[in-house]
């Protein structure tokens, strides 16, 4: 899509007067040394403006990809009496730019918002020299990284993935390019009932490639060993869950038959009650509800499990929600108070 903004992009460099006009300002002040702090301030920022700037125009001419973040949403007029186009607006390292919703992805997004303050990548498809101001592309950026990735990705390489969707059972993500799907099985050790929960739609999460298959080239699903053939983009089998630090590792300091302290982070009607065992962070147990089970249990409370068969094999853990049946001394209401006379 050919694209021209309502400024008009010119081949050749501005004059820079206004970063000069503002140093002799800075001589007018008292002391020396604020002067000196001030201008070596003023002359780091224009030197990084002054190379982030050369970055945008070298990657112009070599289509070089580029990554920026999005610091806000715009309406731009990119031709004159044309509809305004929603963008984000970039900012790489001070250089500000465009780059409108069309161009952000093939997926559909309903609205930008949650991209502020989320990188992209993007290649340059025009520069205004006298504004300083570029429009970027990032579905061009991801053309050129995927062409790339199949050249220089192998199995149990770490990357970072870019969530372009998200529902209650699956996170919809971007690997250079090349799209993949993250059960909420793969996401974390402990039960994940809404992953909408966890991460939203903008956000990069590190990723393990446990398997890569090439474009048009068949495969078997681990599920039910059928075969497929991987498309233009390829397939990928990817887990979060395998970077992160394992909590039952914690389980040989619990024994069966035993019980033990820990603190409810989650009811479900459905479900029962997720339990979190004191002192072994992630180590989660599903508990059914307890009989006569109060509707006063909150998420947050404390109490007592009792952990009836530990299936290593299975890496399950059965237990008891176990109720005091009935309180002694102050939180028991029936308690007959008395004094000495």
């Amino acid at each position: 899509m050919e694209i021209n903004l309502h400024t008009n992009f010119k081949e050749e460099a501005p004059q820079r007067t206004g970063s000069s006009c503002f140093l002799e300002v800075l001589f007018f002040m008292p002391k020396r040394e604020a002067e000196l702090m001030s201008l070596e301030s003023v002359e780091f920022e224009i030197s990084r403006q002054a190379r982030a700037w050369a970055d945008i125009k070298e990657a112009f001419k070599s289509k070089k990809v580029l990554v920026a973040t999005a610091i806000g949403i715009e309406e731009i007029e990119f031709q004159k009496g044309a509809k305004p186009k929603e963008c984000l607006k970039l900012s790489y390292d001070g250089i500000f730019g465009y780059l409108p919703k069309d161009f952000i992805d093939n997926y559909t997004f309903k609205g930008l918002t949650f991209f502020i303050g989320k990188q992209f990548e993007f290649t340059v498809e025009h520069i205004d020299l006298d504004t300083q101001i570029f429009l970027a592309n990032r579905i061009e950026a991801l053309k050129s990284l995927s062409q790339r990735f199949f050249n220089k990705a192998a199995e149990n390489d770490i990357y970072n993935a870019f969530v372009r969707g998200v529902d209650p059972f699956n996170l919809y993500l971007l690997i250079d390019g090349i799209p993949a799907t993250l059960h909420r099985t793969q996401f974390s050790h402990t039960y994940i009932e809404d992953l909408r929960e966890e991460v939203e739609i903008g956000d990069r999460i590190q990723v393990l490639l446990k398997k890569i298959v090439k474009p048009n080239q068949p495969y078997q699903l681990k599920e039910n060993g059928k075969e497929r053939v991987a498309g233009e983009t390829g397939y990928l089998e990817v887990s979060a869950k395998e970077l992160k630090h394992d909590p039952w590792t914690q389980i040989i300091s619990f024994k069966e038959k035993s019980m033990y302290l820990g603190k409810i982070i989650r009811i479900h009607p459905d479900y029962g009650i997720f339990v979190e065992l004191a002192e072994a962070p992630g180590l989660t147990i599903r508990c059914n509800f307890p009989p006569n089970c109060p509707d006063t249990l909150k998420i947050g409370e404390a109490v007592n499990v009792k952990i009836t068969k530990i299936d290593h094999q299975e890496r399950k853990i059965t237990a008891l929600i176990i109720l005091p049946k009935r309180a002694v001394g102050k939180n028991n209401t029936s308690f007959r108070r008395s004094s000495f006379r």
